[in-house]
């Protein structure tokens, strides 16, 4: 059986909807893949009498409870405290760890807020787990069979303290039996869709279990199995040969990513032109280190004179076909190239929304052009939602354009 543990968000800010909770899916997904399955999520504020009753109750039904917030200097940062009330231990001043923190504010040339004193105030007997990112440690407290896991509330700190410390530790504590997993990760087919192509696959094969991950760029197939890789091996291989050209890669590998390896290993430069997607495009391709290699420039080509001045669109075209056409993309896709003197150009224009749509050319139309060496091509999509998953949706698309015109060798 997989070891049962639970999770404990602290933090009034998220109770209150200032900030998103983006730490418990990260544990959950860590946990699970160890082979620790989550039994209760629960979320609380800051203040001492819901974490004394949220973490007294978790610990007195768990053997492991991990808490994310709640370390810091501040008076309202009280986890710690808390936990060692909850095992009886007192709080000491660690003076290595006060050390790091006077050296942190002597090489910023800052002076040291008293508060942050109490920043090194830890449990008698806790471990203490380097935080490579930020000034509050993670911290395991024990218990007899009873372990409390503190982690600082800051995504980027937590993700930092939990890999470099706390899977080590539960590895070495636990006789875990890891869950193997694989994300297919998909674009430009709907999970209904994926659903009628692969459902039947799961009736017959037993031992490997699905889940449909929507988003509104795309959708994640996340399958697992706890038996043999063999067969996580095979499932794999048959999703991908139904879904085919659908499938842009595995687990957190993003498109850009895969595009940007292409282009490397192609050798080839490209240039953007975007309309309604307002540089969306050339923000997810150099957000990819190494990315100058092949990226080479991009305009945000909104307003026609733009269109005509950087990208070459005639005037003529814009006259009879609009801003948001074929015709007008295909310019666009040649201009930019020509202008960059790139291998590629990419271009994108569309109606975003709420207004300015017609019958003839609603909201959520979008064309796509894409120039090459000997070739040019479009694209047409209807997209649904709000103007930013609009503008979203349409950059995935353009890119996953890039990534299909690559792969077919054009």
């Amino acid at each position: 059986m997989m070891l049962s543990c639970e999770l404990l968000i602290i933090g009034s800010e998220i109770i209150a909807g200032k900030i998103a909770d983006t730490n418990s899916g990260f544990l959950a997904q860590k946990l699970f893949d160890m082979g620790i399955q989550l039994t209760r999520i629960t979320i609380i504020g800051d203040k001492k009498e819901e974490i004394m009753v949220g973490l007294g109750e978790a610990i007195s039904r768990s053997d492991l409870v991990l808490t994310a917030g709640g370390l810091g200097p501040t008076p309202d940062d009280n986890t710690t405290a808390i936990a060692a009330k909850i095992f009886n231990r007192r709080l000491i001043l660690d003076e290595s760890l006060l050390e790091q923190i006077e050296k942190h504010f002597a090489k910023i040339k800052k002076k040291m807020p008293e508060a942050l004193t109490r920043q090194a105030l830890v449990p008698q007997g806790a471990v203490l787990l380097e935080n490579p990112v930020g000034m509050a440690p993670g911290l395991i407290l024990k218990n007899g069979t009873k372990t409390i896991i503190l982690l600082p509330g800051v995504p980027i700190e937590l993700e930092k303290v939990f890999v470099s410390g706390v899977i080590p530790f539960l590895e070495g504590s636990y006789s875990l039996k890891p869950v193997m997993t694989k994300t297919i990760r998909t674009t430009n087919i709907a999970e209904s869709e994926i659903f009628e192509k692969i459902s039947r696959y799961f009736v017959r094969h037993k031992g490997v279990e699905v889940a449909y991950l929507p988003q509104h760029t795309g959708v994640d197939i996340r399958i697992w199995t706890d038996k043999d890789k063999k067969l996580l091996v095979a499932c794999e291989k048959e999703i991908v040969s139904r879904l085919k050209l659908y499938v842009y890669g595995f687990n957190t590998t993003n498109i850009e990513e895969v595009v940007g390896q292409i282009l490397r290993k192609k050798k080839l430069t490209i240039a953007t032109a975007e309309s309604c997607t307002a540089g969306l495009v050339a923000d997810r391709i150099t957000d990819v280190p190494g990315s100058s290699e092949y990226f080479i420039g991009g305009v945000v080509a909104y307003s026609n004179e733009i269109k005509k001045l950087v990208c070459g669109v005639k005037q003529e075209t814009l006259n009879k076909f609009g801003a948001v056409g074929k015709e007008t993309v295909l310019e666009m896709a040649k201009g930019i190239k020509e202008h960059y003197k790139t291998d590629i150009g990419l271009s994108i224009s569309g109606i975003a929304g709420p207004s300015g749509g017609t019958p003839k050319k609603p909201v959520g139309l979008v064309y796509f052009g894409i120039a090459m060496k000997r070739s040019a091509n479009f694209e047409e999509r209807i997209f649904s939602g709000n103007r930013r998953m609009i503008k979203e949706k349409a950059a995935m698309a353009a890119i996953d354009l890039l990534r299909i015109t690559l792969e077919s060798g054009v």
